[in-house]
């Protein structure tokens, strides 16, 4: 089952306070984004950029698989892998509908 906006940033929080990270301010630092842009997508009101899973991955030190399952973006209970569509200057996934 995908994760609800509201167990997204539950989890954002709890992360957060584990890493002893203060604010969002302070994740966006870490992460070279905005708080602006993080609290969206945990409320998952967008989804991130690809190029901005890594970073922000990387500042909550868990893997981009993990992340996607936290923002609502992946059902970790669904084996189906997506689709990925190159283009020259981006990259995109599309999972099968169910």
């Amino acid at each position: 089952m995908h994760a609800t906006p509201e167990q997204s940033f539950s989890w954002l929080r709890h992360r957060m306070s584990e890493l002893e990270i203060n604010s969002l301010e302070e994740l966006a630092h870490r992460c070279g984004s905005d708080k602006g842009n993080i609290s969206r997508v945990f409320h998952q009101k967008q989804r991130p950029r690809v190029d901005a899973l890594v970073p922000l991955a990387n500042g909550l030190e868990v893997s981009v698989y993990e992340l996607l399952v936290r923002i609502g973006a992946v059902d970790p209970e669904d084996n189906r892998k997506p689709a990925i569509k190159r283009s020259k200057d981006s990259v995109s996934f599309t999972w099968p509908n169910q």
